[in-house]
């Protein structure tokens, strides 16, 4: 063990990290069962774990509960940031030091990959004792735990954004199956404005991680399109119509949207308009795709060319629409219309 300062001046920088990560294994403790906590300590009803929120919907932040709406406690050293992302979208989950790492450097870890990261885990125990104000043995069996092959972090459920998100989308989504439009819209708004931007970071994401944002994202669209079409059958289809109007910008190719907005044009009084929508997207499927749009698109085309009756029933669905409209014998009926032959 090295015990003078001259012989560590003349230490590598990789031995320096193993002596660090040999020094943070010695003072590892047996967990037990229970640790008593700390005269003065904060304290939560015997757990100061709920003293914090964590925000991943946007950049990283960790908020003390009883601050300032603005405090932002996160690291700001990306691979911390990283790490400590990682653990919280398998929160309350063991995360191995291998998938820690391959996050980090991916297929390029260096030699002391798993010293640093012993001592970046070593780094984040000391910032959620700082934070919380409890004892570094607590941190390291209550909060940052050590696991087999490596480490956990236990979060309770309404600390944790992305929780809370999934649960306002699950739950808006089954009212909007029951039939109950005003409350799907209200869970999925309520869900939509804990978004504070895109999920964003300073490094390079790891593979997981980026599996994970994406799949936030693609919830995110499915919770965004899903209000609209609550609030198109609750009547607000002229409201919509502009926001319908951006999203089938952002997404040039996407159905659902564009759907949505020939609806909302027609029941507005601007069939011409919705007709348009349709023509506009048909063309850019087949110059970019090579494609023809759906056949229920195309039965929706056709219903409003009729001015079918069935597009303002407002107890249906986009989805239930176009399907009701895509019956087979429904759509042979239109297509054989005056309104669409013009005989």
């Amino acid at each position: 063990m090295v015990t003078k300062l001259d012989e560590l001046e003349l230490m590598t920088n990789e031995e320096k990290l193993t002596l660090l990560a040999t020094l943070l294994e010695e003072t590892e403790v047996p967990e037990p069962d229970f640790w008593p906590q700390p005269a003065g300590s904060k304290s939560a009803a015997g757990d100061p774990r709920t003293d914090l929120r964590f925000e991943l919907l946007g950049p990283l932040v960790i908020r003390p509960a009883d601050a300032d709406v603005e405090a932002d406690v996160a690291p700001s050293a990306p691979k911390l940031r990283l790490i400590l992302a990682t653990l919280l979208f398998n929160a309350n989950k063991p995360v191995g030091a291998s998938a820690l790492i391959r996050e980090l450097w991916g297929e390029n870890a260096p030699r002391t990959a798993n010293s640093t990261l012993q001592t970046y885990i070593f780094k984040l125990r000391k910032l959620f004792q700082a934070v919380l104000g409890t004892s570094v043995e607590h941190i390291t069996h209550e909060v940052l735990l050590t696991c087999s092959g490596g480490y956990t972090l236990r979060v309770d459920a309404q600390q944790l954004d992305i929780t809370e998100f999934d649960q306002l989308v699950t739950s808006g989504t089954a009212a909007m199956r029951a039939g109950d439009y005003e409350s799907a819209a209200e869970k999925l708004r309520r869900s939509l404005a804990l978004w504070r931007g895109s999920v964003v970071h300073q490094g390079q994401w790891g593979t997981c991680l980026r599996a994970q944002v994406a799949r936030l994202e693609e919830r995110r669209f499915y919770a965004h399109t899903t209000r609209i079409d609550a609030d198109l059958c609750l009547g607000r289809h002229r409201e919509m119509i502009s926001e319908l109007a951006s999203l089938v910008v952002e997404h040039p190719l996407h159905e659902s949207a564009h759907v949505m907005l020939m609806i909302a044009l027609h029941r507005a009084g601007r069939a011409s308009a919705a007709l348009e929508v349709y023509m506009r997207f048909r063309q850019r499927m087949l110059h970019e795709l090579g494609i023809e749009p759906s056949e229920r698109i195309k039965a929706l085309h056709v219903a409003l060319l009729s001015a079918d009756p069935v597009l303002m029933d407002l107890s249906l669905t986009s989805e239930m629409l176009l399907d009701r409209l895509a019956q087979p014998g429904l759509v042979r009926a239109r297509e054989n219309s005056p309104a669409v032959t013009g005989v």
